[in-house]
């Protein structure tokens, strides 16, 4: 049979997908600088709430609700863009770091076949 690797094995940046730790590797290909992808410098995109209006709920995912929304002030070429907003049902600050990690990692994720990753909202609930 096949032994899944130890986390010694992995290295630190694994990730876990359900219950399975899983080892990061970076493709370049992916990525706006090399090596970007654990930098924990990223400087993410705060987005003002009063430009994002939800439209409907999608479903739910690991962080909280999923919803289609309408967002303004995104890109010069357009008044507005459908987006999809992912929700923090959890205010711990555990939760906060993770939802963090996220965004850093999504914010240096550029790829034409991946969903792109404009920001975060952290002004209100």
């Amino acid at each position: 049979g096949n032994n899944p690797p130890s986390s010694s094995e992995m290295g630190p940046d694994a990730v876990m997908i359900g219950m399975t730790k899983i080892p990061v590797i970076e493709n370049p290909q992916y990525f706006r600088n090399p090596g970007s992808m654990l930098k924990s410098d990223t400087l993410v995109q705060h987005i003002k709430r009063h430009n994002i209006l939800l439209k409907r709920e999608l479903g739910e995912g690991a962080f909280g609700k999923v919803f289609l929304a309408e967002c303004y002030n995104l890109s010069p070429d357009q008044e507005k863009i459908l987006v999809a907003v992912k929700t923090l049902k959890e205010a711990s600050e555990s939760g906060r770091a993770d939802f963090h990690r996220e965004a850093e990692l999504l914010t240096n994720l550029q790829h034409e076949h991946i969903v792109k990753f404009y920001g975060v909202c952290v002004e209100s609930k």
